[in-house]
């Protein structure tokens, strides 16, 4: 039975959340883990990169209910204090445990993991998982979506690369789905996606990431129920060479070098995502046993 109108997927209790804000402080703080001075991240330079990067986001409809990290993200590498993995499914020894990286417009209350579909949705992101249920796409009826630009490359300076890097984060992952991602959800995972590196003698910065996003499609907090639920993984690989090169040492440009991925699906109907997700369990020998269950309706 379709999750769309007239037959909608009961989410539960969703806390309605403020964002986390993209905005002078945190784009002061990547800007700086890459190297910039204190004269080139003045506030007036801060608000002219944000407003860019904020009139090249698409608007669209699709909102979040958890922004999340790999475990091995740099993002918790560089964290004072160790954040406790987020406590979803992770059954397939593959597959990395998530903490939070940003809050969106929901955030799943402790325990309800959105009546269930989060472990699910989690298990069906991996890349292997989703790559294979693609494939398969014309039997199984996966529905998916897949966005790989070409890589960007070119000389450019560091904050011209960074807001690069941003821009194509939002519009890669928000190209994946038809009603777009709301665009509070993209900035919020743009707060932290830049992290400063472990070593400081290496000259070039070199870092790959992502960010899992777990959507939400029209929720009604009234009566828990929404059109639909997915989820929406985002990666990147970035490396600025010789980064901390300054213009007195032999200019402010530096070759630059981008690759960008995104995947995600939206579920409009709770039999074909547990369907799917049983699927993935038999095919990867994930033991049903001990895997969280699929709710049907």
């Amino acid at each position: 039975m379709p999750f769309g109108p007239g037959a909608k997927i009961k989410v539960g209790t969703l806390n309605k959340a403020t964002p986390t804000p993209f905005d002078n402080a945190s784009l002061k703080k990547s800007l700086e883990n890459i190297g910039l001075s204190c004269a080139q991240i003045n506030d007036q330079n801060l608000s002219t990169y944000i407003t860019n990067v904020k009139s090249q986001l698409p608007d669209g409809a699709i909102q979040s209910m958890a922004i999340k990290a790999p475990h091995t993200s740099p993002l918790n590498a560089n964290r004072l204090k160790a954040v406790a993995p987020v406590t979803l499914f992770t059954a397939a020894t593959a597959v990395p445990k998530m903490t939070s990286a940003a809050t969106g417009n929901w955030s799943i209350p402790d325990n309800n993991d959105a009546e269930g579909y989060g472990p699910n949705l989690e298990i069906i992101q991996y890349q292997d998982h989703f790559n294979w249920l693609f494939d398969n796409k014309s039997s199984n009826g996966f529905t998916g979506v897949k966005n790989s630009p070409p890589a960007t490359s070119g000389n450019y300076p560091n904050a011209e690369a960074i807001q690069k890097l941003f821009v194509q984060v939002g519009l890669t992952a928000s190209s994946t789905l038809v009603k777009g991602l709301d665009k509070p959800t993209m900035t919020a995972t743009l707060s932290n996606v830049i992290q400063p590196l472990n070593d400081s003698n290496i000259s070039n910065y070199d870092v790959s990431d992502s960010r899992v996003i777990d959507l939400v499609d029209n929720y009604d907090p009234k009566t828990g129920m929404a059109d639909g639920i997915g989820v929406l993984t985002v990666s990147w690989h970035l490396t600025i060479e010789d980064y901390k090169r300054k213009t007195k040492d032999g200019g402010d440009t530096h070759a630059t070098y981008l690759k960008m991925n995104a995947w995600s699906v939206l579920y409009t109907d709770p039999g074909v995502l547990c369907q799917q997700y049983s699927s993935v369990l038999q095919h990867f020998a994930i033991n049903a046993a001990s895997a969280p269950s699929c709710r049907t309706s």
